[in-house]
């Protein structure tokens, strides 16, 4: 089984060290990357990476698809979001190198919606802009509506469900501006749009896709990100809230394919050999699995323990490499289940082992 970093300060994140928060964060299967210290958005890129330094071209710039960027593959954070992780050495890495940089949280590999509730100070909006395509009750006053709170609660009560921002059922954080994020738990991260136009309502935003949260525990300029209330795990989202959401055009019909997780190999897979071959396919397959994640980590620990049956592998090295790429894949390293389907394929595989002659 994997060491887990201990649960931040009890009760609240935001007084554990940023590198502490990174794991936790990561061990909760949140894909995490660096923000720039005291601020909500990620350190400038390498200089191959970035087209115009100070507004002027850059003649170190080297033209490239951003899903192809050799930085990323490297282990560097260039483009952000798109360099979030799980792996620990990774976050060690990246943390050694700023220990003040921020945590971002990127919601879609990380299955996550995050629900964005501003509280600008602002003059109320028309009433047809409070909650887009709903009729409002006819004794509404708009000034009554000053904030996102406000607009959400509004639609709680339309639909006649529990008022979400009461005690939150679900992780929540506090802004510095005093605005709140509430987490939600998908299925498919990939399968919402991000949104920052207030499409569902006045003031509310919405963190999916290729978008990112700031971790609790991250200090800017304007403040600290704080922890609401005692929930540390976020809620299923309400079936309602998705129809609603689903509504106003941020459900894809067909979700984007989740990029393929880093997984940092074990020595037994390097190699060009048949075994080092057939281990890196079974790791990746787990680590990169978005949909049926225990059948494929039942079918990967079958494989690999067929080759553990034929005295190939060790049967410890196999359980512990599994467990990281499931992890990596999104699964807790110390759910039960997962572990029950490693323990009990790798038998499995073990009765009926491979023929294939010696290590090569």
């Amino acid at each position: 089984m994997l060491a887990r970093t201990e649960p931040p300060h009890p009760g609240s994140p935001g007084r554990a060290s940023p590198r502490h928060i990174a794991r936790w964060c990561a061990e909760q299967g949140w894909y995490v990357h660096p923000l720039a210290p005291g601020l909500k958005i990620p350190p400038a890129n390498c200089a191959r990476c970035r087209e115009t330094i100070a507004g002027q071209p850059n003649p170190d710039y080297i033209p490239h698809k951003v899903e192809e960027c050799r930085c990323i593959e490297a282990g560097r954070h260039c483009h952000g979001v798109r360099a979030a992780t799980t792996n620990l050495a990774l976050i060690d890495q990246w943390w050694d190198e700023n220990p003040k940089y921020g945590i971002g949280v990127a919601a879609g590999p990380s299955n996550l919606l995050i629900v964005d509730l501003d509280l600008h100070q602002s003059t109320p909006p028309d009433p047809e802009k409070i909650l887009p395509g709903l009729d409002l009750p006819e004794d509404l006053d708009p000034h009554t509506i000053r904030s996102g709170l406000d607009a959400l609660a509004l639609l709680c009560s339309l639909r006649r469900a529990p008022l979400l921002t009461d005690s939150p059922e679900t992780f929540s954080v506090r802004t510095p501006s005093g605005g709140l994020h509430l987490w939600y738990a998908v299925a498919e991260g990939s399968q919402w749009c991000m949104d920052g136009r207030g499409r569902l309502g006045w003031q509310i935003d919405i963190r999916a896709d290729r978008s990112y949260a700031v971790a609790p525990g991250t200090c800017t300029r304007d403040g600290r990100y704080v922890p609401e209330g005692t929930c540390r795990r976020p809620a299923p989202l309400p079936r309602w809230l998705a129809n609603d959401l689903a509504r106003v055009g941020l459900k894809r019909r067909t979700p984007l394919r989740r990029p393929l997780s880093r997984l940092d190999l074990p020595d037994f897979a390097a190699g060009r050999g048949y075994v080092a071959t057939a281990v890196r396919e079974e790791l990746n397959a787990v680590a990169a699995c978005h949909s049926g994640r225990n059948d494929q980590l039942n079918r990967s620990a079958f494989s690999l323990g067929q080759l553990v049956g034929a005295g190939l592998l060790d049967r410890d090295d196999v359980h512990q490499a599994l467990t990281e790429a499931a992890q990596a894949a999104g699964i807790d390293p110390n759910e039960v289940k997962a572990q029950s389907t490693i323990r009990r394929a790798i038998d499995a595989g073990a009765r009926v082992p491979r023929r294939i002659g010696a290590p090569t």
